[in-house]
């Protein structure tokens, strides 16, 4: 399937987040299926909007909305990025959150992990 600038594929995902933790604890890192055993499980929808993401025009998708992604533990970041394109019938490679950071698959030296670590240096 070819993108086509014109007519953007824009997909909004139910997704599922640990309200303390978004909020007290490391940010948010929502998921595609409710927590279990976590009280403060809240649901909200997220807009991801398919993109060219650099010179080789390899596609990506970018959140659109909400609060700013910080990224995904286990393996919520790959089931999302796979409902994404089987939904849209396209073969995006990565993630990025609404500032433009890749949050999925992670990229080292560009992780607000290795912000936080490298500002705590100083």
């Amino acid at each position: 399937m070819t993108y086509n600038l014109e007519n953007p594929i824009i997909i909004r995902k139910k997704m599922y987040y640990d309200e303390y933790e978004k909020i007290y604890g490391d940010g948010f890192y929502p998921q595609l299926k409710p927590f279990s055993n976590i009280c403060s499980c809240k649901s909200v929808i997220v807009s991801f909007r398919l993109i060219k993401y650099n010179l080789n025009c390899d596609l990506a998708w970018v959140q659109m909305d909400g609060s700013v992604i910080y990224g995904f533990d286990g393996n919520n970041g790959i089931e999302l990025l796979n409902s994404l394109n089987a939904e849209s019938k396209v073969k995006a490679i990565r993630i990025l959150n609404s500032g433009g950071r890749p949050i999925y698959p992670v990229i080292p030296y560009l992780s607000t992990y290795r912000a936080i670590v490298q500002s705590m240096k100083y």
